[in-house]
């Protein structure tokens, strides 16, 4: 997370917002940044709290936005915030007016937190998972029980463009947090049909063409290309390079992500799949459904959205 200028936190006045609330002012206090915090007033309950009060819609809307500053003004106070932070009161659906104001700001950092209202135990929320989704921006969803300095960091290597930033804000974090960063490439066997003289063989199942000596080869070319990708990011911080191998690239990352005891896994928004039809890719939209600990997703450039 370098440079970064301006930052905003979606709070619900939930734990997983405080914990988002505390790593945003702490990121901007390091980074300089501006931070603005966003309390959205469902319109939902505003038109039903408006026919149950027999009041003007606009009428309900002014109090519940009055109601919802004095109560962000106390909630934020037990918060070490930056002076300088700003806040906002919007009235409308919580996930377009985070994305509004995320667009009109020219946010460089969203951060959200993982359990929200529902209190999501594993997985990122409903709202949560949008964002990450949908913001033009990083993303960075934080657990409830995760308000403080990362120190375990798993930065996740698929040899993408994005994965040259993955690995760059792995290496600022793990400087400014202190951490250990693990620089894991998740691979799967190559699975293909086996020749047979001058035809391929049909099979419902391929046949795996790797020797044991052959796939030693293949695992010590892994290794050379990991090095070699993050060998300059490496020098001066406590890091491993971890191949794994696992059914699906998403699995994989929680698995390691678990077994390591990390607290912020560090992943690209798209990789090779370059599905354009889902905004993630299959990779990060698995890892959502299981997220471990924090998660910083980082968006492709505008040069990358547009190869």
């Amino acid at each position: 997370m370098n440079t970064l200028k301006t930052i905003l936190v979606a709070v619900d006045f939930s734990t997983g917002s405080r914990a988002a609330l505390d790593q945003a002012s702490r990121i901007a206090r390091l980074q300089g940044a501006s931070l603005h915090v966003l309390h959205v007033v469902n319109s939902d309950a505003v038109a039903t709290l408006a026919d149950s009060r027999e009041a003007t819609y606009e009428t309900q809307a002014t109090t519940a936005s009055e109601g919802a500053k004095a109560a962000l003004i106390v909630w934020m106070s037990h918060s070490q915030t930056p002076a300088d932070t700003q806040t906002t009161i919007a009235v409308g659906t919580p996930l377009h007016e985070i994305l509004e104001h995320v667009r009109s700001l020219k946010a460089d950092l969203l951060v959200a937190g993982i359990a929200g209202a529902g209190n999501t135990p594993f997985g990122a929320g409903s709202i949560s998972g949008k964002l990450a989704r949908k913001s033009p921006s990083r993303v960075l969803l934080v657990r409830a029980d995760h308000p403080q300095p990362f120190r375990k960091i798993v930065a996740c290597i698929d040899y993408s463009e994005t994965s040259r930033e993955v690995v760059a804000a792995a290496r600022r974090i793990a400087v400014k947090d202190s951490a250990s960063v693990d620089f894991l490439h998740v691979w799967q066997e190559p699975r293909v049909a086996a020749p047979s003289g001058e035809f391929w063989m049909e099979s419902t199942y391929p046949a795996l063409v790797f020797s044991p000596a052959e796939r030693q080869q293949h695992l010590e070319n892994l290794r050379k290309g990991l090095h070699e990708f993050v060998k300059d990011a490496a020098q001066g911080i406590q890091s491993t390079e971890v191949l794994k191998e696992a059914s699906n690239y998403g699995n994989g990352i929680a698995d390691h992500a678990q077994e390591c005891h990390a607290d912020l896994i560090i992943v690209g928004g798209k990789g090779r799949t370059n599905l354009r039809y889902v905004l993630l890719g299959s990779t990060a939209e698995r890892l959502l459904k299981r997220m471990p600990c924090s998660v910083l997703v980082i968006k492709p450039t505008l040069e990358e959205k547009a190869q």
